[in-house]
């Protein structure tokens, strides 16, 4: 199937604008395109704007971007209680339910990252929740002659693998362009390209877009996607499987019919999700 464009969208912004602010892409403007990714935000905190809440259906990343002063701390009621730096990555496999907060570990260092929920398909919305990490380090890299930079932080690109696995495949890749790069679009897979910074030009079968920082496009189909910098830019390519399934997003929950949300509202009121206590001021 030849590779289908979306519209470019822009994301928009929220938030206080001092110790919280968010640059959120609208995904809903890009309908059953952007599955498996159901949220995608960027956002910038220098607070604890949320206190531990609960997760299910669905995987809860954040990954924190090179640039980002401050590190991520990330609690869960499975017991976790982990920090990762610029370059990081945490990846909450809620399942059937855990309870999680994240906040930056240095309340004086403003934390920059992106949190992307990625949907759960029915055979795993009640799987084992688990927490998957990654440190920069443990990234693997692939660079290019002329200077382009690949990070493979979930999945695969050019035979290198990255060591974290969720239950359901899907691609994760942290993009510095200065030339060229092309990426194979598996057939029933969607990829959303989202830029940070700088400016590109997205083809495919012919066809082409130009995407800036805060743009964002879907792609869908099977074949090869070549990426050039019109001027060096920083994006984000998030690829898995489509599901092709009823999506229900309610409150923190992600479920396929109204009796699962109500079945994962019970599990958390019955404290079958666990118990996590709210930090206290230091």
């Amino acid at each position: 199937m030849p590779i289908e464009f979306s519209k470019v969208i822009t994301g928009k912004s929220r938030g206080n604008g001092g110790t919280f602010s968010v640059q959120s892409v609208d995904l809903a403007q890009l309908g059953e395109r952007a599955s498996p990714v159901e949220v995608l935000d960027q956002f910038r905190v220098r607070s604890r704007p949320f206190p531990p809440h609960p997760h299910a259906g669905f995987s809860a990343v954040t990954y924190v971007l090179e640039d980002s002063q401050g590190r991520l701390r990330s609690r869960d009621s499975l017991g976790n209680d982990v920090v990762v730096g610029p370059g990081g990555i945490v990846w909450t496999q809620a399942g059937s339910g855990v309870i999680h907060e994240e906040v930056p570990a240095e309340m004086d260092r403003e934390l920059h990252a992106v949190q992307i929920f990625v949907n759960l398909s029915s055979k795993n919305k009640l799987a084992k929740p688990q927490m998957l990490r990654l440190t920069q380090s443990e990234v693997p890299e692939w660079r290019s002659k002329t200077g382009d930079r690949v990070r493979v932080v979930v999945g695969s690109f050019e035979g290198l693998a990255s060591p974290l696995v969720p239950v359901e495949p899907f691609d994760l890749l942290d993009v510095q362009l200065r030339r060229e790069i092309s990426f194979d679009l598996q057939d029933g897979r969607n990829a959303i390209v989202y830029v940070l910074k700088g400016e590109i030009t997205v083809q495919a079968g012919g066809r082409t877009k130009d995407l800036t920082g805060d743009h964002a496009l879907a792609l869908h189909g099977a074949g090869q996607v070549k990426f050039q910098a019109t001027e060096p830019a920083h994006f984000l390519v998030l690829s898995g499987a489509e599901i092709r399934e009823p999506v229900l997003a309610q409150g923190p929950f992600i479920m396929n019919k109204p009796s699962q949300v109500e079945a994962a509202l019970a599990r958390y009121q019955s404290g079958q999700m666990g118990h996590l206590a709210p930090l206290t001021e230091s």
